[in-house]
C-alpha cells in the first residue's frame, strides 16, 4: 500500500472531518508540509476538506521572497484560499528566536482560525519529530506526561489540532515528494548541529534506528499508551478532585485535607498535580515540589506552613486546608487591624468573618442562631467591639481564664487570619466573646446583673 493509500485510510478511520469542514493547513514550504497539502489535496472527494493554507513568512532565510512567491502560485494554481502574513525584522528578538517565531506563528494561526470559521488546524509533524521530542523530553527531565509527546490532536483555540501524519517518517514524506514531483524548499538551518533538535535528529536518532528500524512506530506506540493510561488515571481522579477541591478562581483552589489523609501518598501527589495543572494552570512544577506539597497534607508537628512556587504561586497548609494560589495576600487576607466600635443594645452588625451578631435585652427565641447567656451590670456598659490585644484572656468559668491566642489555636484558625478576628469586651475590657469562635462564662454572681442575649449567626 502506497503511503497516498495509507493517509487516505487514516483519515477515513480517524473521521477528524467531513468533506464540507474547512481546515486550516500549516504550510512553511519544507518537504513536510508541502506533502501533506499534496495528499490532501488527493484525499477522495468524500473525505476531502475545504483546504485553506496559513503561511508565514519569518524573514529569517535569504529565500523567503522566492518561498513567498512560490506558495503564491501554488494555492493560485490549485485555486486554494491563502491565509499569510509576515514576522517583521523589526519584532525578532537578539535570543530565543526559535521560541519568538513559533509563538507568533501560532497567533496568527489561531486568528486565521477564528476570521475564517474553520475548527481544525492541520500540521505537517511526522514520526520522527515525535521521536526527536521524546528524547529531548527525555533529557531535560519534568513531568511523565510531557513523554506523551506529540498527540495526533489536541485542543486549539476552541478548535483542534491534527498531525495526521505521525505514522510515517521524514524519509517515507521525503520519498514521496520525489516521486510525484513535488516542489519544497530546504531549510538550511536543520542541519546546524548548534541546535539540540538538529544534534538529536542527526546523531542521535540514526543510531536508535540502526538498533532497530521499527524504532518510531514502537515509540508512537508508547506515547499512545501512555497518553491512554494518563487521560483514564485522570477520569479516576476526578471524583476526589471534585470532592476535596473549591476553586474559587483559577488563581487559588482549597484542599481539604481531611479528605486526602484518606488516600495513599501517591494518590494524594497525583490529586495535587492534577489540581495544579488543570485547575490553576500553574506552569513549571517539579517532581520535588509536588513531593514536598504532598508532605504538607500528612505533616502532624506542622499544622501551619507554607511553601513557594514560581512565578509568585504559593501553597499554604493552614490546618485542614491546603490553599494553592497566585496572591496569597488577595486571596488570604490582609494583616490589618479593624476599627473599634462600640455595640449598642437589641442592634444587629456584620463582621468579615462572615458572621452576624447581636447583644440583646430579651432572648430573641424566633432566631435560629447561636445563642448565649451573659450576665452583665451597669459598669460593664457600653460594650465595644474591638481586635484582638495581647494579654487578652476569656474567662471559661469557676475564676478560671484562658488566653485568647489559644482560644483561636484550638479552634485551628490561621496565622492569616488570626489578626482579623475580633471580640467582644466589657467597658472595663473583660472579653465576653472572641467573635464567631468561642463565648466567655459569665455566672450570675451578683444581684444587680441582668441577663442579656449574646445572638451569632452565619451570614447567608
Amino acid at each position: 500500500m502506497n503511503l497516498q493509500a495509507q493517509f487516505n485510510l487514516i483519515i477515513k478511520h480517524a473521521n477528524w472531518w467531513t468533506a464540507t469542514d474547512q481546515v486550516v493547513v500549516a504550510v512553511s514550504t519544507g518537504v513536510d508540509s508541502m506533502t501533506l497539502l499534496h495528499l490532501l489535496l488527493h484525499l477522495p472527494a468524500d473525505s476531502r476538506p475545504k483546504i485553506i493554507v496559513a503561511y508565514v513568512d519569518h524573514q529569517l532565510r535569504d529565500q523567503s521572497d522566492v518561498e513567498t512567491s512560490y506558495i503564491n502560485d501554488y494555492c493560485a494554481s490549485h485555486q486554494l484560499q491563502l491565509e499569510q502574513t509576515v514576522w517583521p525584522l523589526a519584532s525578532h528578538p537578539k535570543t530565543g528566536i526559535e521560541a519568538a517565531a513559533r509563538a507568533f506563528r501560532y497567533a496568527f494561526f489561531q486568528s486565521v482560525l477564528h476570521r475564517t470559521g474553520a475548527n481544525y488546524l492541520l500540521t505537517a509533524h511526522h514520526g520522527d519529530d515525535l521521536v526527536e521530542t521524546v528524547i529531548m523530553k527525555l533529557v531535560r527531565g519534568g513531568q511523565l506526561s510531557s513523554l506523551t509527546g506529540i498527540q495526533a490532536e489536541r485542543p486549539f483555540a476552541g478548535g483542534t489540532m491534527i498531525r495526521p501524519l505521525l505514522s510515517f517518517s521524514k524519509q517515507q514524506l521525503q520519498a514521496f515528494a520525489e516521486t510525484h514531483q513535488i516542489k519544497w524548499y530546504e531549510d538550511a538551518t536543520n542541519h546546524e548541529l548548534t541546535v539540540q533538535r538538529n544534534r538529536v535528529r542527526h546523531e542521535v536518532i540514526p543510531l536508535l534506528k540502526a538498533e532497530n528500524p521499527r524504532l518510531l512506530p514502537h515509540v508512537l506506540s508508547y506515547t499512545t499508551q501512555l497518553a491512554d493510561t494518563l487521560n483514564a488515571l485522570n477520569r479516576l481522579l476526578d471524583p476526589i478532585v471534585a470532592k476535596a477541591v473549591n476553586s474559587t478562581s483559577e488563581q487559588v483552589a482549597q484542599i481539604d485535607n481531611r479528605i486526602l489523609i484518606h488516600y495513599p501518598e501517591n494518590i494524594v501527589k497525583l490529586v495535587i498535580q492534577r489540581v495544579i495543572e488543570h485547575h490553576l494552570h500553574v506552569p513549571n512544577v517539579s517532581n520535588e515540589q509536588l513531593s514536598s506539597i504532598t508532605r504538607l497534607v500528612s505533616q502532624s508537628d506542622r499544622p501551619q506552613a507554607k511553601l513557594d512556587l514560581e512565578d509568585g504561586w504559593q501553597v499554604q497548609r493552614q490546618y485542614e486546608l491546603l490553599i494553592i494560589c497566585k496572591d496569597p495576600q488577595k486571596f488570604l487576607g490582609k494583616s490589618e487591624k479593624r476599627s473599634a466600635f462600640m455595640v449598642i443594645l437589641d442592634r444587629w452588625y456584620s463582621l468579615d468573618q462572615p458572621i452576624n451578631f447581636g447583644v440583646f435585652s430579651e432572648n430573641p427565641f424566633q432566631h435560629n442562631g447561636k445563642v448565649a447567656m451573659l450576665y452583665l451590670s451597669a459598669e460593664d456598659f457600653p460594650l465595644q467591639v474591638r481586635s484582638i490585644a495581647p494579654g487578652d484572656r476569656l474567662p471559661i468559668g469557676q475564676g478560671k481564664h484562658q488566653k485568647v491566642n489559644r482560644v483561636l489555636i484550638n479552634a485551628k484558625i490561621p496565622d492569616s487570619q488570626r489578626e482579623l478576628t475580633q471580640v467582644l469586651v466589657t467597658a472595663n475590657n473583660t472579653v465576653l466573646s472572641v467573635l464567631g469562635i468561642k463565648n466567655a462564662v459569665v455566672p450570675q454572681m451578683k444581684r444587680h446583673r441582668k441577663p442579656y442575649y449574646l445572638v451569632e449567626s452565619k451570614q447567608k
